[in-house]
């Protein structure tokens, strides 16, 4: 079974509304876009509109925490 490779990818805010109805609205306009997730989420006060890419950009290299890099260069020696 694979893995999500959009688990855990941050969620941008594209607007805030007090009622369902405007941020639908929302949502349908920004759904038409191609590579784009979007969704409503309901809060304490009012609706939030959030988006985020489906487009998986390669990173040059991996990142590591400097404690694994130390580790690393421990090793190396």
């Amino acid at each position: 079974m694979e893995a999500n490779v959009l688990f855990g990818r941050p969620w941008k805010v594209a607007g805030r509304f007090d009622t369902f109805e405007a941020a639908d609205r929302k949502r349908k306009q920004l759904s038409s876009e191609k590579n784009l997730q979007v969704k409503v989420k309901k809060q304490l006060k009012g609706f939030v509109v959030k988006t985020r890419s489906t487009t998986i950009q390669l990173q040059i290299g991996e990142r590591r925490s400097r404690k694994k890099q130390r580790k690393e260069m421990m090793n190396d020696r």
